[in-house]
This record gives C-alpha cells, sequence and structure tokens, in this order.
C-alpha cells in the first residue's frame, strides 16, 4: 500500500458540467418491462446524461473552470496547478492540460498535465496536486482539479450490460494551500490483475460487472480499513463517506461490510448514473451543499484496477453547483 499525508490544504469548491439531455433506463430498447425494472434496482440507476456526439469534452471543461473562477473569485493569473484527468482524450496531442490552459490563458508559470486514469482519478488527482503544492515555496498556492469523461461516446450502443450504467459529465475543483495545519490522509492502490474487468477494445469499452464486483467487494474494505488506521479514524462519524458511483449493488454491499451510516454515504446514482472520475466531487458536493461537512473519507476504484481513497478538509465557505449545457 503506498500511505501518505500531506498538511495544510483545503478543497475549497466544485462545478459539475452535465450535458442537458437526459436519458431514462425504463425506456431502454431490447429489454422487457421486468428486466428495466431489475436493471434500476440492482444498479440504482434511472436516469443519465448523455452528450451530444457533436460535443466536444474540452468545452465543457472551459464552461466549469470559469464558473468556478468566478465561485471563487479567484484569477486566471493566479493559478500554479492545472491537473487533468480524463480517458475522453478526443486530441491526445498536446496533452489536454495544455489545451486547457490555452483556453483559458492561464499564465506562464501554471504547471499543467494530464493523468489517464477513470474511477480513481479523482483522489489519485487530489493527491498529485497536493504533492505539487507542497513541493512550491508559495504560502498560499492555488489548484484546478479537471475531472471528467464522456463515456457514451466510448459504448457499443447495442451493450446492454454497459449502456445503462455510465453517464457524461466533468468536475473542476479548487484547491488551496492554507495554513490550518490540517493534515490529509491518503492511501493509493492498484492491482493490475483486474486490468480486463473494464477496458477498451476498438475503441469500445467493455465491461464484465462480476469482476468488478468482486474486485470492489475484496479489495475496497481493507483499503479504507488501512486508510482509518493512518488517520486514527476508529469509526468514521463525523466524516461524510463518499464512494466512487458504480452501482447500488457494489455500495450497498461495502456500507454493510463496513458498518457505514447509510445516511452519511451519499449516493447520486439514481438521478446522475456512474460518472466515472466526476462522481466523487458531484456527490461530495450535493451532499455539502444541505449539510455541514469539514473532513470528508473519498474512495475511487475500478478500471485498472486502481484504488485511491483520502480523507480531505473541506473549506468553512465550500462553494459548489450544477451547470447544464
Amino acid at each position: 500500500m503506498a500511505l501518505s499525508k500531506l498538511p495544510n490544504f483545503e478543497l475549497v469548491g466544485s462545478t459539475i458540467v452535465i450535458p442537458k439531455n437526459q436519458e431514462d433506463n425504463s425506456f431502454l430498447e431490447g429489454l422487457t418491462r421486468l428486466e428495466k425494472e431489475q436493471l434500476i434496482l440492482h444498479t440504482g440507476i434511472k436516469f443519465r446524461r448523455v452528450a451530444p456526439e457533436s460535443d466536444k469534452i474540452e468545452n465543457y471543461f472551459q464552461l466549469g473552470i470559469s464558473q468556478l473562477l468566478e465561485q471563487l473569485n479567484w484569477e486566471p493569473s493566479q493559478i500554479d496547478v492545472l491537473i487533468c484527468v480524463t480517458q475522453s482524450l478526443q486530441t491526445p496531442i498536446p496533452s489536454f492540460s495544455c489545451q486547457i490552459h490555452g483556453l483559458m490563458n492561464f499564465p506562464l508559470g501554471t504547471l499543467c498535465y494530464d493523468i489517464n486514469s477513470g474511477c480513481s482519478g479523482f483522489v489519485y488527482g487530489i493527491h498529485t496536486v497536493m504533492s505539487i503544492m507542497n513541493s512550491l515555496s508559495k504560502a498560499n498556492a492555488k489548484a484546478i482539479l479537471c475531472c471528467g469523461d464522456f463515456s457514451s461516446q466510448l459504448i457499443d450502443k447495442n451493450d446492454k450490460s454497459t449502456l445503462p450504467i455510465f453517464s457524461d459529465a466533468v468536475s473542476i475543483s479548487g484547491i488551496e494551500k492554507k495554513n490550518t495545519g490540517m493534515i490529509s490522509h491518503f492511501n493509493l492502490e492498484t492491482d493490475g490483475s483486474g486490468r480486463n474487468a473494464i477496458f477498451l477494445q476498438d475503441k469500445t469499452m467493455k465491461l464484465n460487472g462480476i469482476d468488478v464486483f468482486n474486485y470492489s467487494l475484496k479489495l475496497v474494505p481493507n483499503h479504507l480499513r488501512e486508510l482509518f488506521k493512518r488517520a486514527e479514524i476508529e469509526f468514521p462519524e463525523k466524516e461524510v463517506v463518499v464512494f466512487h458511483q458504480a452501482n447500488k449493488l457494489i455500495n450497498d454491499s461495502l456500507i454493510k461490510r463496513l458498518n457505514l451510516d447509510s445516511n452519511k454515504v451519499p449516493s447520486t446514482l439514481y438521478q446522475f448514473g456512474n460518472t466515472a472520475s466526476a462522481s466523487i466531487p458531484l456527490s461530495l458536493g450535493i451532499y455539502a451543499n444541505k449539510n455541514s461537512v469539514t473532513r470528508a473519507i473519498l474512495c475511487g476504484f475500478g478500471v485498472g484496477f486502481s484504488l485511491a481513497s483520502a480523507l480531505v478538509y473541506l473549506s468553512s465557505d465550500y462553494k459548489f453547483c450544477i451547470i447544464e449545457k
């Protein structure tokens, strides 16, 4: 396991950008009414957001960054780090972060690069951003973390095991270095024997649902217990626990195995589906908008098979919004 800790950072806000186009699993073609009812019951997913094929993901990120900067009252010239986490690169060269840098007119001194990651990407991205800012001499460094995918553009429309699961969404999060004395803790792991649970073949995403379920239930509980141990948490009573939104069956099983309070484990599956690396900030933001949150446990797991969990801190005036495009 790769356990680490980083002091003096806060998540200060997130903006989610989703397509206006919403599809309902109740109206999926090729399935009986009973099959559709069982699908929604077990996955927990009724609605999905699907971007038109003509849409470009960089435009979603650009819109979200502009909104986040306005919410936080930040200027583009203040951004020290820009990290982009996506597996939906429509133009792989130059790097996606360089494309976003140019669109936003960020300064020459902004450090930029991409992370090729999916379900665990938000937590890996936070760790990367904080590690970089921790090495900077600037006392109040500011960073933007972009996460998300247009998963629908990777799915065979006839694949009834994959199509009803994934949604399109992006998240843009602000992270700031502050002299709070609070320490964020991380546990980052990989089990590459699960690399074929979710993979791309001939530009089409393939999903082995049984493998995803088995790897999740085998690895995630102990993975989180190690984080709790390192962060000296006997049981997460004060913290909200935010899982990657894989599906209801997996997440309910994890809640049961870890004996968590389901009221403090938010879910956005029913309304938004599996939004890949944007699912954690989406679920966290919706929960934080209605509840007072200062500490959050985040856990991403999936494609790879990659796992990442963290105990992080939110600012007292954490900003959050959802934009439809």
